[in-house]
């Protein structure tokens, strides 16, 4: 049995100095792999080729999200029209967050305005819940793009979408950027302290991808997130995140690969004693074939191939501490 650990936040900056010393299991393991795969797509790309998706020009994500949340694709181009804040500075802009607290009129108040702008270029904005807005093409569009979590604060302009119709993008992204400008949303949201929506960030665009028999039984665990709607793709509903990988291996003794995403704001602490910690022990005991940590570092999925130590191994591990913090650092180096 194979165990695919996704840690989003892994390189994010913590305050948690000494749980990252205290990751004693995960760093073993990290170290272990040794140099990790570098992957280009980020996390999502990288969750979405154990379900049998191929990459189109882009990632074909945004019509997978749509479908799981109830709304059929079809044989539309769809892409991810996600909310977001964009900070300008003196040098560069930067994607500063994801809008995530919409409600319900604010969404629909936001899909009017830019489906009443677009009608005449052939876009079709739609929001199956709060937040969650997406955009559908007239035909199929010859774009690349990085996803909006990959994103994050990063300078913008070599981030923007790239292929034969990526100028048209651009420039619908620039007059959204002055639709959204004193809207009235955002002045309410201005005046109540909230985070405002000043443009809206395409990604992971393309028609919904076919079935494809996926060699291995997969078992996935996910609270929300892309996980949960590639699991759905795939035909095996994802399972809510049980309190540690116990509970994961006891709810599906029979899977091929165990799916694991684990929520971003999962302290390092928890995720040491509930995952890697019973993750390691159970590669040092024969009853996992091997661990894959799947991180996100300046957008690139991070991907460490952990198999099952040898007997020397097995043994200097259990004396030899590893600082994860240090490991981390050196592999933002690993072009």
């Amino acid at each position: 049995m194979q165990l695919i650990l996704a840690l989003p936040a892994l390189f994010e900056e913590r305050d948690d100095t000494a749980a990252s010393r205290g990751a004693r299991a995960l760093s073993q393991m990290i170290a272990l792999a040794g140099t990790p795969e570098r992957r280009a797509g980020g996390l999502d790309a990288a969750l979405a080729a154990h379900y049998g998706v191929e990459q189109q020009n882009d990632w074909p994500l945004a019509p997978i999200r749509l479908a799981a949340l109830g709304i059929e694709p079809g044989d539309g181009y769809w892409l991810g029209a996600d909310p977001v804040t964009v900070e300008v500075g003196m040098a560069s802009a930067e994607l500063a967050g994801i809008v995530a607290d919409l409600d319900r009129m604010e969404t629909d108040a936001l899909v009017a305005t830019l489906n009443a702008h677009f009608t005449s270029d052939g876009l079709a904005f739609l929001a199956p819940s709060p937040g969650r807005f997406f955009v559908r093409a007239a035909s199929a569009t010859r774009l690349s793009t990085v996803a909006a979590s990959a994103a994050l604060r990063r300078p913008l302009r070599a981030l923007l979408p790239q292929g034969q119709d990526a100028a048209t993008w651009r420039r619908w992204q620039s007059e959204i950027e002055m639709l959204l400008h004193e809207h009235p949303v955002n002045l309410e949201r201005e005046r109540a302290g909230r985070a405002q929506v000043n443009g809206f960030w395409f990604s992971q665009g393309g028609t919904l991808p076919p079935r494809r028999h996926v060699a291995t039984t997969i078992a996935t665990f996910a609270g929300d997130g892309i996980a949960v709607a590639l699991a759905a793709f795939a035909g095996a509903p994802a399972h809510s995140l049980p309190d540690d990988l116990s509970g994961a291996l006891a709810a599906a003794p029979s899977a091929e690969s165990i799916v694991a995403a684990l929520d971003p704001a999962l302290d390092l602490a928890s995720i040491e004693r509930a995952w890697a910690t019973p993750a390691r022990a159970a590669l040092a005991a024969g009853s996992l074939d091997s661990v894959q940590i799947l991180a996100q570092s300046t957008g690139d999925a991070i991907i460490w191939h952990v198999g099952r130590p040898g007997l020397w191994q097995r043994i200097a591990g259990r004396f030899e501490a590893r600082d994860l913090r240090a490991l981390l650092d050196a592999t933002r180096q690993v072009p």
